[in-house]
């Protein structure tokens, strides 16, 4: 019983986390790009940019962004790693 109520325990924490990540949200990523989406009035583009930034540092090169889409209220950009 104890071990179940650990794992349960467990499980809570990952969704709570899970929950924390807030926007701008990952929708495709790869070594070599990266895709991300967010709604303007709650997010800048400037924290779109430094995750992409963040993301290609990671393999030793810079974002430059590809191009914006909208989506209805939410803005979409695409960032190629260089």
């Amino acid at each position: 019983m104890l071990a179940l109520t650990r794992r349960a325990a467990g499980i809570a924490v990952l969704l709570a986390l899970g929950a924390c990540t807030g926007p701008p949200w990952t929708l495709s990523r790869s070594p070599t790009e990266i895709s991300l989406r967010w709604y303007p009035d709650d997010t800048p583009a400037t924290a779109a940019e430094a995750i992409a930034q963040q993301h290609c540092r990671s393999s030793g090169k810079t974002a430059e962004l590809v191009s914006y889409e909208q989506d209805g209220s939410a803005q979409i950009g695409r960032y190629s790693c260089r």
